[in-house]
């Protein structure tokens, strides 16, 4: 009978038109023992440079946002332990090395890691997204999490789970969040879509007040709490753009459908018509 290795890695990756970053990507964790990539029908090079490094690839609905790809690619690992990753994110030398040899000691179960942000050609140092606040968990033994569907608010870790952070500039996931503003704005726009029907937030009923208390909350909350300014006007921009990321939630959550505003124009229109 063989013995299973329970210190493999498997790393799991979603990709969608991702050809960008890729090859630095998966350069950075061709350590790992088996990569399983996720493609949402890319139409660029993406599946072309997976199977250059030999990825495992699986294809998966595109749906707008990359959580339900990840969640499948969960089942699709082969190894105990999973270290996901996005396609715009690199894993730093030395963290590669802690996460060995976390998996060979099996300390955890589930492990927290800081990642170092960058924006616009530069590393944010504040506003919630210096690697001191940016501490997600990616690295994990199989049962211990899981993903929901739900947008920013899709890890599930086990009640039992023994959860390690890795909180260090040294060793952490390099994440090149956004090159551009449009591709912020865009971003901005459909991820507000799915956060409808957040159950986090809560979006529905008195926006007003929700809109108030928002904007406060991210303009003060990273400007100045969490130190937006070290990133000069950038930080203050950020800041901006995110209470208007919840403004956006509030009011696609209580305003009327698109459907249903071309409906009422129609029956305006038709008013108008009869005169």
């Amino acid at each position: 009978m063989s013995v299973i290795d329970k210190t493999r890695i498997s790393c799991v990756i979603h990709t969608y038109n991702s050809e960008k970053y890729l090859i630095e990507c998966l350069e950075s964790v061709k350590w790992c023992d088996e990569i399983v990539i996720v493609d949402m029908y890319s139409t660029d090079k993406t599946l072309e440079i997976a199977k250059e490094y030999n990825c495992n690839v699986y294809m998966h609905e595109n749906v707008g946002y990359a959580d339900p790809a990840r969640a499948f690619g969960l089942s699709k690992c082969s190894n105990d332990w999973i270290l996901a990753l996005d396609s715009d994110e690199i894993v730093m030398p030395k963290l590669k090395d802690e996460l060995i040899n976390i998996a060979k000691y099996d300390k955890y179960d589930v492990v927290k890691i800081s990642r170092r942000n960058f924006f616009f050609g530069r590393e944010i140092l504040g506003a919630g997204w210096s690697y001191k606040d940016d501490i997600i968990p990616r690295f994990f033994k199989k049962g211990f999490m899981t993903y929901t569907n739900e947008v920013h608010n899709f890890t599930k870790i086990s009640p039992n789970a023994r959860i390690g952070y890795i909180v260090d500039k040294e060793k952490s996931i390099i994440h090149f969040n956004y090159d551009s503003v449009s591709q912020f704005i865009n971003k901005l726009n459909r991820y507000t879509d799915f956060e409808v029907n957040s159950t986090k937030y809560n979006y529905k009923g008195k926006p007003a007040l929700k809109i108030i208390y928002h904007f406060f909350r991210e303009v003060l909350g990273r400007f100045i709490y969490k130190k937006g300014y070290k990133d000069g006007w950038v930080g203050l921009y950020l800041s901006l753009a995110m209470a208007f990321y919840r403004a956006s939630a509030i009011a696609k959550s209580n305003l009327p459908t698109e459907k249903k505003v071309i409906d009422e124009y129609k029956k305006v229109a038709n008013e108008f018509l009869k005169c």
